[in-house]
């Protein structure tokens, strides 16, 4: 009787080895850094650093981005002397047009090795831009902040009327919300209105604009 190797097992097991070697290095990699919200990360959100998790909050404000997993897969790179070497990127972003590409926060000096595998390590004084870092800081503590419905449709109903107001005269639509400018920022976050978070510290005179 002739022995017949079943090579969908054998691929089976291959695919779960490469699994399993991915999440222990997500493991080892993966800290926890503060605000603890996000509102497009898929999966569990950890970060190599505080950097990390500061490209992480701008990921969550950029209009541009449909969504974000942290230290995603194990990738090999080609490093400056061009030696081959092997790592779990800080990010894989997902953009609203479907493009996907890898991020790391601060330089590598890193290259893919795969030419088609689209890659940016994005620099210290890119990722800490003021004001944005801090307004990202600032507005994700309310990241999993639940609006009540009535206050999202007198919001709206509000701007079809007058865009942009001002925050406070958004926070005066927020009847049913404890916290009347948090329900705003959380709206604002979830992109059901619109704050320009580049353009100035938030405050009371902060526009909020219907999309």
């Amino acid at each position: 009787m002739s022995l017949r190797l079943d090579h969908s097992l054998l691929d089976n097991s291959a695919a779960d080895a490469s699994r399993a070697l991915t999440e222990t290095r997500r493991r080892a990699s993966g800290r926890r850094f503060g605000p603890t919200g996000t509102v497009r990360c898929t999966g569990r959100s950890a970060f190599r650093s505080a950097l990390a998790r500061d490209l992480g909050l701008l990921l969550d404000l950029d209009p541009e981005v449909a969504a974000w997993a942290c230290l995603p897969a194990v990738l090999e790179f080609a490093n400056r002397d061009g030696e081959v070497v092997e790592r779990v990127p800080d990010f894989l972003v997902r953009e609203e047009d479907g493009r996907e590409r890898f991020l790391d926060a601060g330089e590598t000096g890193l290259t893919p090795a795969d030419p088609s595998v689209a890659y940016r390590a994005v620099p210290e004084d890119e990722i800490r831009q003021e004001p944005l870092i801090s307004n990202a800081r600032d507005a994700m503590r309310y990241a999993k902040r639940v609006v009540p419905l009535g206050d999202r449709v007198r919001l709206l109903a509000y701007l079809a009327e007058m865009s942009p107001i001002t925050l406070v005269e958004a926070a005066s639509a927020m009847r049913e919300s404890s916290e009347p400018v948090g329900a705003v920022i959380a709206l604002a976050l979830r992109r059901i209105v619109r704050i320009d978070w580049e353009d100035a510290q938030i405050g009371p005179e902060t526009p909020v604009r219907a999309r």
